[in-house]
């Protein structure tokens, strides 16, 4: 708990160093938009913008796999069933006497 609080510190200690770092003047072009405004809030906010466009990139990502990750689970059960079946179907012929492995009949 205390490496967490010391964490949370020295990041804000380094927030507040890069903000006081960065107090420039910019004047920022965007298609035919003008804007005056701190160098610490361009960057700030290209980083934040950043962070969305990933979050949409991960999550259409993490959508996908679990697509993927329900087809997988239909597959196994279906696998699952067929080997239940295979296995039954081998108890009854082991009772009788028979084996599907061995293709010879029992007394």
């Amino acid at each position: 708990m205390r490496w967490k609080i010391l964490g949370l510190v020295v990041f804000a200690i380094l927030i507040a160093a890069f903000t006081l770092a960065n107090t420039t003047e910019v004047t920022v072009s965007f298609l035919v938009v003008k804007a005056q405004t701190t160098l610490v809030l361009v960057i700030l906010l290209s980083v934040c913008l950043g962070m969305v466009l990933m979050a949409i990139l991960w999550s259409l990502r993490a959508w996908r796999l679990r697509g993927e990750i329900g087809n997988l689970r239909r597959r196994l059960a279906e696998a699952e069933g067929q080997l239940e079946a295979i296995r039954q179907r081998e108890e009854k012929n082991i009772i009788r006497g028979e084996s599907e492995v061995e293709g010879t009949q029992g007394p």
